[in-house]
């Protein structure tokens, strides 16, 4: 992405108020790309304000919530559309990790080492747009495959109409008796 390109949309999800403004200080710093961004507080919030973003940055602890695997699962769906970058402690399990990227996030970033945390942002937007292009390619790929298949059927069904006269391909095509 170049300097030029429109402005990426953060939304961050956490309840820890201080982190949230130590991230936003990194990203002032260190962002190389353009960048805007909001900020909510709990997972409802998030699932109306998703649609908006570019790139979700997810704190999956969060007092007097679900647990953390509670947290990403309440988002999951949208994996595939918006990449998730996952906020963990030094000391959280293994398990955490795994089980995020597992289902679909698009990284994780131990809190408190926020100078990787640009790299895992533009990584990210980068997958994403391969993997939007991607998709985009498969869907034209599939739509003209299924015209070339949808042709030939009906070529092939003239075939046998001119062929065999009373000759049937399918239900549809029998002659009325």
């Amino acid at each position: 992405m170049n300097a030029d390109s429109v402005k990426i949309r953060i939304l961050i999800v956490s309840n820890d108020f201080a982190e949230t403004d130590t991230i936003k200080s990194w990203l002032e710093k260190d962002m190389r790309i353009p960048w805007g961004m909001s900020h909510c507080v709990n997972i409802k919030e998030a699932r109306s304000r998703i649609n908006k973003a570019d790139l979700v940055i997810l704190k999956p602890e969060m007092e007097g919530a679900l647990t953390p695997k509670e947290v990403f699962q309440s988002i999951d769906d949208m994996v595939f559309e918006i990449p998730i970058l996952v906020l963990k402690g030094a000391e959280d399990e293994r398990a955490l990790s795994t089980y995020v990227m597992e289902q679909g996030a698009a990284d994780t970033v131990i809190r408190g080492q926020f100078a990787r945390l640009v790299d895992a942002i533009e990584f990210a937007l980068i997958r994403q747009k391969l993997k939007t292009d991607t998709r985009k390619e498969a869907e034209k790929n599939l739509t003209y495959s299924q015209v070339e298949d949808a042709a030939r059927n009906e070529k092939q069904k003239q075939i046998l109409r001119m062929l065999g006269g009373d000759y049937a391909v399918d239900q549809q095509d029998k002659p009325n008796t």
